[in-house]
């Protein structure tokens, strides 16, 4: 298990009120490893966090497959843990969250 840092982060709607980032790591990724990130570089605060989809390149670049990380969230920081399958792959994560809760009358 390593925790791994280098690591792509695109926001895909990044000034809306739900916010939606990609990570993608390097195609060394192991079963296991770790990947964190501070929810709060992307308008998230640590209860916004809603959700994570999960795909890993079986083949480079050609076959992708679902697969379900697990996660956990303490303060902003999301922490994402790899699951158990195949060792040395691309993986890439859409986490889904909220921006600061507005009330609405």
């Amino acid at each position: 298990m390593a925790a791994i840092t280098d690591v792509d982060v695109f926001e895909v709607a990044p000034n809306a009120g739900m916010k939606i980032i990609m990570v993608q790591t390097r195609n060394t990724v192991d079963a296991a490893d770790t990947i964190a990130v501070n929810l709060a570089n992307y308008g998230m605060a640590g209860s916004g966090f809603i959700a994570i989809l999960g795909w890993k390149h079986t083949t480079d670049n050609s076959v992708v497959v679902t697969e379900a990380p697990t996660t956990s969230v303490t303060t902003d920081t999301l922490t994402i843990t790899v699951p158990s399958g195949t060792d040395n792959d691309l993986r890439v994560y859409m986490i889904i969250g909220i921006g600061k809760a507005t009330k609405v009358a």
